[in-house]
């Protein structure tokens, strides 16, 4: 197959790619790629009051960008670096060589709405020449793509963590609006314990960070980081930590099959259950199953609690 469109809708709807979320707006993320893009064909993407973030995963040699009828970029870009076109400027656009890129497509009010909600001013247009190098974005943009490989898998919360820390990111340095002010401290112990509760309530469906902010009357932004220094762990990495300690409970003290115990703590199947299980504490699932029940601990792997930051490759699901 010569081309390849990977898509994850994002926002409290994970099912819907028609009408993908962010943070409760319409956005999303797809990476396109193509190995033998058609030299004569001209795409025209269609108008919107959004902003099209692409960045590069592997050199493109060249291409032609028009904003309305002006021809606005003739060249290529080098693995790594972004551009950002405005959606309302009648963009087209003429791929004369292979390429791979992820494209994050940000309507305007999701960005307003980002920095609203911390108390920021809110980014009128994104400043960013073509070919711009960004290594934040381009690793938030790594961070993604297995999400994109496998979005049965993907974590609702880690998705949007990724998502919120690339959008703060983006309108930070080219809205010019300066960071989002850090409030010292961590949760409220109420805050904590209820997000806590949500979090145990969810094991199986996942929730958004947009849900959990909001039941703590929190914004977005400030929640994760709050959650963090509270925990020492990321929502996603908890809520991963919650599903394998139920897992490990349900082998133990029942006789539910491994593929039962996967789905009802949020898995998407048995194949998934154990690539996770085992990433986490070192062992198969069925492996920690027999020596823990045989009386045998010393057998298994001791538990390896993921660094916070690295869960999200995982690609845990929904």
């Amino acid at each position: 197959m010569r081309k390849i469109g990977d898509s994850i809708p994002h926002g409290p709807s994970m099912s819907r790619p028609a009408t993908p979320a962010f943070g409760g707006l319409q956005g999303s993320i797809l990476r396109s790629r193509d190995t033998d893009p058609d030299p004569a064909r001209i795409l025209e993407v269609p108008c919107a009051d959004a902003f099209s973030i692409i960045v590069q995963l592997r050199d493109f040699a060249s291409h032609r960008l028009w904003r309305g009828k002006r021809l606005a970029y003739k060249g290529g870009h080098v693995r790594e670096s972004m551009s950002i076109a405005y959606l309302g400027d009648e963009v087209r656009c003429q791929h004369l060589a292979p390429y791979d890129n992820l494209r994050l497509n940000l309507p305007r009010a999701s960005l307003e709405e980002t920095f609203r909600e911390a108390g920021a001013g809110a980014p009128g247009s994104l400043d960013c020449a073509q070919g711009t190098l960004d290594p934040v974005v381009y690793h938030l943009s790594l961070a993604l793509v297995p999400a994109l490989s496998m979005p049965g898998e993907a974590n609702r919360l880690f998705v949007d963590q990724v998502m919120l820390a690339m959008c703060t990111h983006i309108g930070s340095r080219y809205g010019k609006t300066g960071p989002l002010r850090d409030i010292p401290g961590g949760l409220a112990p109420w805050q904590e314990r209820r997000a806590k509760e949500m979090l145990a309530e969810h094991l199986a469906d996942g929730l958004s960070i947009a849900e959990l902010a909001a039941e703590c009357s929190l914004s977005r932004a400030y929640f994760s980081r709050a959650f963090k220094r509270s925990t020492g762990l990321a929502p996603h990495e908890w809520l991963l930590k919650m599903r394998v300690e139920k897992a490990k409970e349900l082998m133990l003290h029942t006789s539910m099959s491994l593929s039962r115990i996967g789905l009802d703590c949020g898995f998407t199947d048995q194949s998934h259950f154990s690539r996770v299980f085992q990433k986490m504490t070192g062992a198969a699932p069925s492996n920690w199953r027999r020596f823990h029940r045989t009386g045998r601990p010393h057998a298994v792997a001791s538990t390896v609690m993921v660094p916070p930051g690295t869960a999200g490759n995982l690609c845990p699901s929904k």
